[in-house]
């Protein structure tokens, strides 16, 4: 029994020899150990500087086992130091290579942006280059449609000067006026002549193709007779010149009719002659869609 007891105690003693020569971890180790650690945990260094990391690894690793071993604390320090510096080399390889990916994706992106702009540019010019051609396309189309215009009122002109100069009109204050002589009626009669058709069908003409003219009709009388009477019979050639022309297609509502008897001769009445150019009826045709006015 006692042996066993003395057994016991011999070996509690080598144990608590052998825990008291260990000496606790220089400052340098501790600090090591704990730098390797946080390595360990960033995604950074595990990506891009695996090797560094393996290489401080092993360097604490050495400084482990110098420690368990029970080397002299200026060895531990010294592989304690190494691994520090490894686990730091690992840290700013890991961050460089960061730091290039970062700039390599950052101009990337601004190769992206410039490219984007450059292809923005392009539609913008395009787009321009487009409502160029068609304003200038429009242009042209105005353009050739003002041609058009300028050479249908050409046309026009020269027809209405053609018309007007068949139906020998002359140009005055109140409008262009025709006059239809003593050739369209029997003496002291208001009925048309069947061979004034031709002179009344190209009046009828010039007023359907001109539309927007308005007319006054006043008939005229020579000398002879009372001057009732001829104010009468100028009334009704006027009123058989503007039924004439209703019947030619000529809107009733376009003309005003007034007689005006022997008033207004354009010649004496001493001769057969000059009482003919007097027995007459003048169509005044209006320059726009007024109506003509009417003697003063």
């Amino acid at each position: 029994m006692n042996h066993t007891l003395i057994t016991s105690a011999v070996l509690a003693t080598l144990l608590l020899g052998a825990c008291a020569s260990t000496p606790p971890p220089p400052p340098a180790l501790v600090d090591a150990r704990a730098s390797l650690k946080a390595a360990e945990l960033n995604t950074a260094v595990l990506t891009h500087a695996p090797m560094e990391l393996k290489k401080a690894t092993d360097s604490l690793n050495r400084a482990n086992q110098m420690q368990d071993k029970g080397e002299p604390p200026a060895a531990v320090n010294s592989a304690a130091h190494v691994a520090q510096q490894q686990v730091k080399t690992a840290v700013a390889v890991a961050q460089a290579k960061s730091n290039d990916l970062a700039i390599t994706g950052s101009e990337a992106d601004r190769e992206r942006a410039r490219a984007d702009m450059r292809t923005l540019e392009a539609q913008r010019a395009q787009t321009q280059t487009q409502v160029a051609r068609e304003q200038t396309a429009a242009a042209q189309q105005q353009t050739a449609v003002a041609v058009a215009s300028a050479s249908s009122a050409q046309a026009q002109s020269a027809q209405l000067k053609q018309q007007l100069a068949e139906l020998q009109a002359t140009q005055t204050e109140r409008g262009m006026l025709v006059t239809l002589g003593d050739v369209l009626f029997e003496f002291g009669r208001a009925d048309v002549k069947p061979g004034a058709q031709t002179s009344l069908r190209k009046l009828a003409d010039f007023l359907q193709q001109n539309p927007d003219r308005r007319i006054l009709i006043e008939g005229h009388t020579d000398s002879i007779g009372s001057s009732d009477a001829n104010n009468l019979l100028s009334r009704k050639r006027a009123d058989a010149v503007d039924v004439a022309l209703v019947g030619m297609g000529v809107a009733a509502s376009r003309a005003t009719m007034v007689g005006h008897g022997e008033d207004f001769p354009v010649s004496d009445n001493l001769s057969d002659t000059n009482r003919a150019l007097n027995r007459r009826v003048e169509v005044y045709i209006s320059d726009s869609d007024k109506p003509v006015q009417t003697r003063r």
